[in-house]
């Protein structure tokens, strides 16, 4: 880490990268967002953040009874920049000198509700690393299990002794050296 940065990224800097994701800036997602369902949703960007997401039920919209709730991006859990600075949620507040009364910062608050829709969409539509398996005679011998290696033949050392006549015979040798 360089000199005269502080520990911390700052929620600004975090909802900078979501802004970038949103303008179209290539990135990777740890796994689909389908298979994520609720739960948290990592994507490394091309500028080499990593950013955890929370996806949960969408409480701005209430779902009929029976049907499916639609998830949603609720906050940032945690980001790490390039340099090795992080932001986790929670580290961050308004103004800590109001105690218990002081509010939390999120990245997702600086991106406006049309931002945020965006972003869900391109999420929704993330290519994984490493890609999925597609289920396809192509893909056959990936899925193949890999054929198992012999065990290399090497000889062992005799155990060493740790026990009385070990050390013994430990003093004995120093003893004879000493004379």
């Amino acid at each position: 880490m360089e000199q005269g940065l502080p520990i911390r990224c700052r929620a600004e800097e975090v909802a900078g990268q979501l802004h970038l994701v949103v303008a179209g800036l290539p990135f990777l997602a740890e796994r689909s967002w389908q298979e994520v369902g609720w739960g948290r949703l990592g994507i490394e960007l091309l500028s080499l953040w990593r950013i955890e997401l929370l996806l949960e039920p969408d409480r701005t919209t209430t779902a009929a009874p029976g049907s499916p709730q639609k998830i949603g991006v609720s906050r940032v859990g945690r980001a790490a920049a390039p340099d090795g600075r992080c932001w986790v949620y929670g580290c961050q507040r308004d103004d800590w000198t109001l105690g218990p009364d002081s509010r939390l910062v999120e990245p997702l608050e600086f991106l406006s509700g049309q931002e945020r829709q965006a972003l869900m969409e391109i999420l929704q539509q993330a290519a994984c690393w490493p890609e999925p398996f597609a289920a396809s005679r192509a893909t056959a011998w990936a899925l193949a299990p890999a054929p198992a290696l012999p065990e290399p033949i090497g000889r062992r050392r005799p155990p060493r002794r740790t026990g009385r006549k070990a050390q013994g015979k430990a003093q004995g040798k120093a003893l004879g050296k000493a004379q």
